[in-house]
Formats: C-alpha cells, sequence, structure tokens
C-alpha cells in the first residue's frame, strides 16, 4: 500500500480552505494550467485519512494504535437491526472509531477542520448484488462505541463475514482525477488539458487502497453532487466471493455536514 504525501508542505500558499500543496505538485500544475488558472485547481485538492494494515500486533488489533478496521464483525448496539436489503443481510465491510480518526486527522494534517463525528463508530455496510447509486444497497451507521461484536443473521443466502484487517489512518493530500468534472470545468476549451494534469497528479501522489474523505480514486462511478465518504479499493479485502475489485461510498456536502449518514450512496465495481 503506497505511502500518503506528508512532507515538503513549503509551498505556494493555496486557495482558502485548501490544503497545502507541495511544491513538486504546485510545479505540475503551473507547467498544465499556467499562472492563471492554477491557484483554481489548488482549490480543488482536499484533505483525506489513509488507511493501512496496522503491524507489529499479529494482526489481531485492539490495540492502542487501532483507529478502525476492514471485515470483521461490527459492534452493533442491541436493539439495531442488521442491515438488509431485499431480504438478504448486507455484508459488514468497515468499522471506523471516529474520535481516533478525529486525533490522526489533527495530528498529521495541516489543522484543516475535521468534518466527520468526534464520537462513536461508523459501520458500513453493502449488499454485494446492487449498485445503482440509489441508496437502497448500502447502510452506513453511526452508532455509540462499546458493543460487542456481532455476527450476521442467519441467512439462506448466506453472509460470511469478511477477514478482519485491523487499521491505522495518517493524513494525505487528495487530488481530483480527469473523470471528476470539477477539474475539467477549469479547462472548458481543451480537455486534454486536464486529462494530461490529473495524469501529472496521480504520478505526484500515491493512490491509497483505502481512503476516507478526500477524492475518488476507483472507476466505480461518481454520483452528482456528491463526494466520496469511504472507498476501498481492490486488494483491501478479502471477501467470500473474491469478486468485489472496489467499493465507494458517497455523501453530499450538506448531509456530511448534518451527519446524514442514512442518505449515503454507495458503488462498486466487479472483475
Amino acid at each position: 500500500m503506497a505511502e500518503p504525501v506528508t512532507t515538503d508542505m513549503s509551498t505556494t500558499a493555496p486557495g482558502a480552505g485548501a490544503p497545502p500543496i507541495p511544491e513538486a505538485v504546485a510545479a505540475a500544475i503551473r507547467a498544465r494550467a499556467g499562472d492563471r488558472l492554477a491557484p483554481l485547481v489548488h482549490r480543488l485538492f482536499r484533505s483525506s485519512l489513509v488507511l493501512g494494515p496496522v503491524t507489529g500486533d499479529g494482526g489481531t488489533g485492539g490495540g492502542e494504535r487501532d483507529e478502525g478496521r476492514l471485515g470483521g464483525l461490527p459492534a452493533l448496539p442491541a436493539g439495531t437491526a442488521w442491515p438488509a436489503f431485499s431480504g438478504r443481510p448486507m455484508r459488514f465491510l468497515a468499522q471506523l472509531d471516529c474520535a481516533r480518526l478525529a486525533a490522526a486527522f489533527r495530528a498529521t494534517g495541516p489543522g484543516d477542520r475535521w468534518p466527520l463525528p468526534t464520537e462513536g463508530l461508523l459501520l458500513f455496510f453493502h449488499d454485494e448484488w446492487l449498485a445503482d447509486f440509489s441508496g437502497r444497497g448500502c447502510r452506513v451507521l453511526h452508532v455509540p462505541a462499546g458493543a460487542p461484536p456481532r455476527p450476521a443473521p442467519p441467512s439462506e443466502h448466506g453472509t460470511p463475514a469478511v477477514p478482519a484487517v485491523p487499521v491505522r489512518a495518517s493524513w494525505a493530500l487528495s487530488a481530483p482525477s480527469y473523470q471528476d468534472r470539477e477539474l475539467e470545468n477549469l479547462f472548458p476549451d481543451d480537455f486534454l488539458v486536464a486529462l494530461d494534469l490529473a495524469l501529472d497528479l496521480a504520478d505526484q501522489l500515491p493512490r491509497p487502497a483505502v481512503r476516507v474523505l478526500g477524492w475518488c480514486d476507483t472507476d466505480t462511478g461518481r454520483p452528482e453532487g456528491h463526494r466520496p465518504l469511504l472507498q476501498i479499493g481492490s486488494g483491501a479485502l478479502d471477501t467470500a466471493r473474491g469478486a468485489c475489485a472496489d467499493v465507494s461510498f458517497w455523501i453530499t456536502d450538506e448531509d456530511l455536514a448534518a451527519g446524514r449518514f442514512d442518505l449515503v450512496r454507495h458503488g462498486f465495481e466487479t472483475v
């Protein structure tokens, strides 16, 4: 898994509220966009958290370094139903510790405001047969911490647990790709400039397997008016079917600010 870019932050000042841009990235932007448009490209950059597997504890997790985990069993409180679609229990994909994520964001980032809750857990579920960006095929639950792990309910369809991978978080800069309209719209007369610039940025900034917030690194599609909440790339999850390559969860700015995680949408790409 690629390491996030967290160094060499003495750069050209970006737009208000945007994270700092490494000089090598700023130079690539100037070369493609020119001095007039470069500040507008800077304003598109977003802060994110990269989640990487915890090492050195035997893979058991549960230590002070964990900010959550992929797979395993969710800490679903009593009285909270296991999410389902069309009679099928959804597959549990990730559990994120909000307090620890917020601490990691503040400790390693440039001082941006943390936009997610600072307490409790975020639990991510999805139906691996439906990905139409309607929101019907996924659930994101914000629940109090402390509940014991709960297995999926019995089902004729079967919902085997994904093997658990404890993760830790670190801040990373995130750039748009050529698929993002925000970048394309800056170059209405020549889409190839946006494409070449996006390829330059992809070379400069690593694209991790698992990212919270930021821009989308995968080809799962982009629902209009939404931004990524969590994306899990190919190889990060060991699913029983082995067919799910990339999963992305999406939310609008307004719903993110209001904590309306029941309105999250999701998409996935299979191979």
